[in-house]
């Protein structure tokens, strides 16, 4: 697990080696262990190495021994071993143990063919001497990130937007579409990002660059679902036991390395089941580590504690008060320099810091649940769907209401009910079907702060319509045509919010501190099999993930509530909407920064966070519920302000000289 970065001058321009320099140091913090660069004339190449595999002899950037090839990779490549021993049957030699010349190796023999063969999480790039060609790809699913700006001569790439950066090679601005689209998606559109002219890689994607100034774009997998009612087979039994050899597999595939392995717990089915397939597969006991709210309405502690006791399992504890002595919001910029796009929620902070504690453990490498929701229906608005789903049912609009609110105000308010019902409307329906050819459940929840943004933005006289979703809906619909329901939304999932703000939190909150997350629910195999199942093993009326409960109930404790999925929530208005932080507030919100900015209408956020102030605690989900629109907004307000200041008025580390520490 490193960080890579890429200067490519396709008009022969000779690279600087303070621009490569500086891209590698300011991605220090993913690989602390090890840095190197490769320049050559119109190409640099820069890794930074956190040591795992081949501790020893595995130093990039890495030469093919016929010195045509040279590879910078970031990621853990999970098969290796067995593609080393057949590449070493046909007569391969190899000078290290490491999965990087494993890549090489192939890369030589079998160009981008090379990808059907990797299991793993990955992102690299390798360089063709002979043609002068530049070939970089991405893991299946993006769960390691690859961010490029290209103007027709310069291809400038790196693991996050700040090594493009501090290149000084490339000025940008904040893209105003993407900024509003976290206000209603939770996530950029890709390839776009928050910043104009620098693009992401797309998940299951390579791209060529060549010396004639080409750059071409090529998609090599993605997730295919059976079309409705055409399933392998209706046999629950059969279903369940390849789903639980796919579990275990994953599990064990992910053990390569000469670290210790350790797992974060949080109590939920899908941490706990990682911590469980730890503790059967690996030699040792792991440790798990956990956040410990002094707040119980965030606390988790009820849940993760007789897992880890269960399991027999160490148990260390990070704890958080609300009453910080310096406040959150220094935290909170350190993680919007890391994360790089606008957060809604706070949950980034206590992720950080968690971070940050298992590296003080001496733990380089962490199981996590993240893609068990998204593979497998986990979320609210699944069962949401479900709702919408019998309230078509109904012969009339007056049977969906008398529905929704004798049935369903036990697990939503009644404002967001009323949403429901306007949205779930068979008109409003059709017309949703007919922009996204299906109904996405996650389209409720797109639409919560909708009457809270009218006069949020500054409207400017030549902002035309953004198409950054319809775009990429155009590609979407014929690949969900005939599918179920379900299938439609958890293919647009992976398309969207999976690797636009899941994987894209986790990488960049635990590589902040030189931490690898791995992410057994996103092996391949697992996933293209999940993707087989029919949709009552995944979501079975109201339950959820119905098919993992099945397979690891019997060996998990029984924990307050059943481990029915919970949002993972902290304080926000606590930490940062309050008149104790009036001042820190200001600094960030203050009509002259918001001007500078030009973003937000500075008399609209005023209005927003006096209104939130003044607002009393919430005794019931419909106070709840408006006390959580207000949240959302201020909050996504606040940290579109930090990245203005961070990366536009240039108050980021990377824009610095930054020493090497190692």
């Amino acid at each position: 697990m490193c960080g890579i970065a890429m200067i490519f001058h396709t008009d022969g321009k000779p690279v600087q080696k303070h621009s490569i320099v500086q891209m590698r140091k300011c991605l220090t913090h993913r690989g602390p262990d090890q840095f190197g660069e490769f320049i050559s004339n119109n190409l640099g190449l820069a890794h930074t190495r956190l040591s795992i595999v081949d501790i020893n002899s595995g130093a990039q950037p890495m030469h093919s021994s016929c010195e045509r090839y040279c590879i910078v990779f970031n990621g853990e490549i999970y098969n290796y071993l067995d593609l080393r021993e057949s590449l070493q049957k046909q007569g391969a030699k190899f000078r290290t143990k490491s999965d990087t010349e494993v890549i090489l190796e192939l890369y030589r023999r079998h160009g981008k063919d090379c990808l059907e063969k990797l299991r793993g999480m990955f992102s690299f790039a390798i360089y063709d001497n002979h043609r002068q060609h530049l070939f970089i790809a991405r893991d299946r699913l993006g769960i390691k990130p690859l961010y490029y700006y290209w103007d027709g001569k310069s291809f400038i790439a790196a693991s996050e937007i700040k090594g493009i950066l501090a290149s000084n090679l490339v000025e940008t601005s904040l893209n105003k579409d993407s900024i509003q689209n976290h206000f209603n998606y939770q996530f950029s559109i890709c390839p776009h990002t928050i910043f104009n002219q620098i693009f992401e890689l797309p998940p299951g994607h390579f791209a060529e660059i060549t010396n004639d100034q080409q750059f071409n774009i090529k998609q090599y997998w993605d997730l295919e679902f059976p079309e409705d009612n055409e399933y392998e087979t209706d046999d629950i039994n059969y279903w369940q036991q390849q789903f639980e050899n796919a579990l275990h597999d994953a599990a064990t595939s992910h053990l390569i390395g000469e670290v210790p392995i350790g797992a974060y717990l949080s109590g939920g089915l899908d941490s706990s089941t990682t911590a469980y397939l730890l503790k059967q597969h690996y030699p040792k006991d792991p440790e798990t580590y956990s956040i410990h709210f002094t707040n119980p309405n965030s606390d988790e502690s009820y849940a993760y504690k007789p897992v880890a006791e269960h399991l027999g399992l160490s148990n260390l504890e990070l704890t958080m008060d609300d009453n910080r002595a310096s406040g959150y919001f220094g935290l909170l910029k350190e993680c919007l320099y890391h994360l790089e796009q606008p957060q809604r929620m706070a949950v980034d902070i206590p992720h950080y810091l968690l971070s940050g504690f298992v590296r003080k453990q001496n733990c380089k490498v962490v199981y996590t649940g993240d893609g068990a929701d998204e593979i497998l229906a986990g979320y609210d608005c699944f069962r949401q769907d479900s709702i919408r789903i019998q309230g078509n049912l109904q012969e009339s609009e007056e049977g969906r209401e008398a529905l929704y609110f004798s049935e369903y105000t036990q697990y939503f308010s009644e404002p967001y009910m009323q949403l429901l019902l306007g949205l779930h409307h068979p008109d409003n329906q059709a017309s949703v079907m007919g922009q996204y050819g299906c109904y996405p459940v996650w389209f409720d929840m797109w639409q919560v702060l909708n009457e809270r943004l009218d006069n949020l933005f500054i409207k400017s006289d030549t902002q035309e319509q953004n198409l950054q979703m319809p775009q990429l809906m155009d590609q979407i619909r014929p690949k969900i045509k005939n599918r179920h329901a379900l299938n439609q939304s958890l293919y647009i999932e992976t398309k969207t919010r999976l690797p636009g703000w899941i994987l894209w939190k986790s990488d960049r909150l635990s590589m902040a501190h030189g931490v690898e997350a791995r992410v057994p629910f996103l092996d391949h195999p697992l996933v293209e099999l999940a993707a087989q199942l029919p949709p009552h093993l995944k979501l079975n009326n109201m339950d959820e993930k119905h098919i993992l409960k099945n397979a690891v109930s019997a060996h998990l404790p029984d924990v307050p509530g059943h481990y029915k999925k919970r949002g993972f929530y902290t304080p926000i208005k606590e930490w940062f909407f309050s008149e104790h932080h009036a001042d820190e507030l200001n600094y960030h919100l203050s009509r002259q920064k918001i001007e500078e900015a030009n973003i937000f209408n500075p008399d609209t956020v005023q209005s927003y966070i006096n209104e939130l102030i003044q607002m009393p605690n919430a005794t019931n989900l419909n106070d709840y519920y408006r006390t959580m629109q207000l949240e959302w907004v201020l909050m996504l307000t606040l940290s579109t302000q930090m990245l203005h200041q961070l990366y536009i008025a240039k108050e980021a580390p990377c824009f610095h000289d930054i020493k090497d520490n190692n």
